[in-house]
């Protein structure tokens, strides 16, 4: 397959205290000798962990050293001015709940931290029996009032308690108090920044014993504090394809997010950008081939491949996955 048209990439590993073995374990992932493996950035320029290039003329080259060499230009607006990509795409394993924790916007991110904002979305890869996500507000609140509840433990009472289960997706404004309850295996797609406020960690200790830093006064200034009423519905936005469906799943400035569900044979004109000729290939279940006309490719649920937007593209086998256009 040429070079050009869809290239594999290589995650960086994070091995947070709260994390699993499922990236290991079911994706088969070479984790080194890591004994926990919290998340995977497959498709990340972000100084704090790069994807790298798997094979060919790049390989061993990071993705910014991609760009800088092919043209950031290509990668649009974003790309061209500040070198850097406009998101990112990560697995998380939560084995435990993740803190209560908050993301600031593009203007606060840039003031405080040197930093983009956050916005994210998450599509639940798989999910364990009563697993669950904490996502805004159930009820009208103040910044008085979640400080007295983070002081007395009872910050959780105040939040949406959400279900999930695979094949679920949710869209997380920054500014929107959230958590990961333990259980969720999800694909995180967000914009490029590793700005986390933590108000609440249950009162959880690092690896040294000690608690692990809250960032409460900064979580408070960014808190959208509006009752947020959760609706899904599953039916929205679905397209059906011969054995095969699609389903829009995010449109933000940063990232548009498609998901295809083949089952047997599927024939798709990649949407185009104009702005990037480049996305994100994510394999999220099953495995099968893709061909383009420069040949065909072997992909498998767990492993991401930047692709150079020179539709069409023919995938078959049994297999979901999302593409993300930057």
């Amino acid at each position: 397959m040429a070079q050009n048209e869809m290239i594999q990439l290589l995650p960086v590993f994070k091995d947070y205290l709260w994390g699993g073995t499922k990236i290991r374990d079911i994706f088969r992932k070479d984790t080194g000798s890591l004994d926990r493996i919290a998340e995977s950035w497959e498709f990340s320029s972000h100084a704090e962990g790069q994807s790298v290039i798997a094979t060919g003329e790049y390989a061993g080259k990071t993705l910014s050293d991609y760009f800088a060499a092919v043209g950031w230009n290509k990668t649009g607006g974003f790309g061209r001015e500040n070198r850097n990509l406009p998101c990112m795409v990560k697995f998380i394993d939560a084995c435990e709940n993740l803190s209560i924790q908050v993301h600031p916007s593009d203007t606060y991110a840039r003031r405080h931290e040197r930093d983009n904002g956050k916005n994210e979305m998450w599509y639940i890869m798989d999910a364990e029996e009563n697993a669950f996500i904490y996502v805004g507000f159930n009820k009208e609140t103040n910044r008085k009032e979640v400080l007295r509840r983070i002081g007395d433990n009872t910050i959780e009472e105040i939040l949406n308690k959400v279900p999930v289960r695979k094949g679920d997706s949710f869209f997380i404004p920054a500014g929107t108090i959230h958590a990961i309850g333990a259980g969720c295996f999800i694909c995180e797609i967000q914009q490029t920044s590793n700005v986390t406020y933590r108000l609440y960690d249950y009162g959880r200790l690092d690896r040294n014993g000690q608690p692990r830093s809250l960032q409460i006064k900064k979580g408070l200034d960014v808190l959208d504090y509006h009752r947020l009423h959760i609706m899904q519905d599953e039916q929205s936005g679905l397209y059906h394809i011969g054995t095969a469906s699609s389903k829009m799943l995010a449109r933000t400035n940063w990232f548009t997010v498609t998901k295809y569900d083949v089952d047997g044979d599927l024939q798709i004109s990649v949407m185009r950008s104009p702005y990037s000729l480049y996305k994100a290939f994510v394999v999220v279940d099953g495995e099968g081939e893709v061909e383009t006309p420069g040949g065909s490719q072997h992909i498998r649920a767990g492993y991401t491949w930047l692709l150079k937007q020179q539709a069409p593209l023919r995938i078959s086998g049994h297999c979901s996955v999302l593409i993300v256009n930057l």
